[in-house]
C-alpha cells in the first residue's frame, strides 16, 4: 500500500517537473531570440552608422562620438552573451 502512494507520488512529481522544465525551456529560448535580434538590429545600426559616418567626423565630434562609443561598448557586450555559431553545410 505505502509502495503504491509513493510510486502514484512519484509518477506526478515526475510529470510536474517535465512540465515545468519544458515551459522554462521555451522561454529561454524567446529569451535567447529576443537577445539574437537585438544584437542583429545593433550591428545593423553600427554597419549603417559607419557607412553614413565613412569620413570618421562624426565619430570623433565629442557629442556624437559619445554615441558611437556606446553602441560599440553594446555591440561587444551582446557579442560576449553569445556563443557563435557557425553553419556547417
Amino acid at each position: 500500500m505505502i509502495y503504491e502512494l509513493l510510486l502514484i507520488l512519484f509518477i506526478i512529481g515526475g510529470i510536474f517537473s517535465t512540465v515545468t522544465l519544458f515551459y522554462a525551456l521555451r522561454r529561454l529560448n524567446q529569451y535567447e531570440n529576443m537577445f539574437i535580434q537585438l544584437q542583429q538590429i545593433i550591428e545593423f545600426a553600427t554597419a549603417r552608422m559607419k557607412q553614413i559616418d565613412s569620413s570618421g567626423h562624426y565619430e570623433s565630434d565629442d557629442e556624437t562620438g559619445f554615441f558611437f562609443e556606446q553602441l560599440k561598448i553594446l555591440q561587444l557586450t551582446l557579442d560576449g552573451i553569445f556563443e557563435a555559431v557557425e553553419d556547417k553545410k
